[in-house]
C-alpha cells in the first residue's frame, strides 16, 4: 500500500499523506493535507476510511473531587465617620419660657342663661411657687374688638406676649359679657362664663387663643 501511495505520491506527498492519515485516524480535520492536489487528497480520504475504526464508547464519569478548603477571613473594614447629630426632641410637659402655645375654642348651647367655654393647653405652663391665676394676664378681646400690648394679634393670628393668655373671639351669636371668670388652674388651661341674651333661643360662640410662657423673674422678654 505504502509503495504504490509513494509512486503516485512521491516522497514529499507520501509524507504529508501518511501525516494527513494518522490526524484523520485521531479524528482530527485535514488541516494537514492543505499543500496535496485534489488527487491526492481522495486518495489519503480512501485510506483514512479504511483504517478508521469506529467511535468507542465514552467512558464513565470520574467521582466528584473533595471539596476544598474555606478561604481565609477578610479583614474588618475601618469603621465609619460619626454621623450628625439630630435635632432636638420636643418639650416633654411643660411650655418653654417664651414660647407660644395657640388653640382654637367653639361652644354652643340652647335654652340656657349662661353659656360655658374653656380649653385646656397642650403644654403646661410654668407658674412660679405662691403664685394664682394672676401670674398670667388673662384678655378677651370680642368679636370686632381692638389688640392690646400684651395681646397684639386677632382671631386669626393669635398671639400673646410672655406673661399673657389671650382670648380672642371670631364670631360670637346671643352672647352678651363674659362675666366674672371662675376659678380654674391657669397652668392647665382656661375657662370662661358667658352671659345668654335674654330670650335667645341660641347661644354660640368661637375663636382662637394663645398662651406664652412668662421670661424667668417675669421679665418682658425671653
Amino acid at each position: 500500500m505504502l509503495h504504490r501511495m509513494h509512486n503516485k505520491l512521491g516522497t514529499a506527498g507520501l509524507i504529508i499523506a501518511v501525516v494527513a492519515l494518522i490526524a484523520a485516524l485521531a479524528g482530527t480535520a485535514f488541516a494537514a493535507v492543505d499543500k496535496l492536489s485534489g488527487v491526492e487528497k481522495k486518495e489519503v480520504k480512501k485510506i483514512a476510511k479504511k483504517f478508521a475504526g469506529r467511535p468507542g464508547a465514552p467512558g464513565a464519569t470520574g467521582p466528584q473531587g473533595p471539596k476544598g478548603d474555606q478561604g481565609p477571613k477578610g479583614e474588618q473594614g475601618p469603621e465609619g465617620p460619626e454621623g450628625e447629630e439630630g435635632p432636638a426632641g420636643p418639650t416633654e410637659t411643660t411650655l418653654p419660657a417664651g414660647k407660644t402655645s395657640t388653640g382654637i375654642f367653639f361652644a354652643r348651647m340652647e335654652g340656657q342663661e349662661h353659656l360655658w367655654v374653656g380649653d385646656s393647653f397642650p403644654l403646661r405652663v410654668p407658674i412660679e411657687s405662691g403664685c394664682t391665676e394672676e401670674c398670667y394676664a388673662e384678655t378677651l378681646i370680642a368679636e370686632g374688638g381692638s389688640p392690646t400690648a400684651g395681646c397684639p394679634g386677632s382671631a386669626d393670628e393669635p398671639t400673646a406676649l410672655p406673661g399673657n393668655l389671650c382670648i380672642y373671639v371670631k364670631r360670637q351669636i346671643g352672647v352678651v359679657d363674659s362675666l366674672a371668670t371662675p376659678k380654674h388652674d391657669p397652668a392647665s388651661g382656661w375657662m370662661r362664663e358667658f352671659d345668654v341674651e335674654g330670650g335667645a333661643s341660641l347661644a354660640a360662640i368661637r375663636g382662637s387663643w394663645a398662651v406664652t410662657a412668662a421670661c424667668p423673674g417675669a421679665e418682658a422678654s425671653c
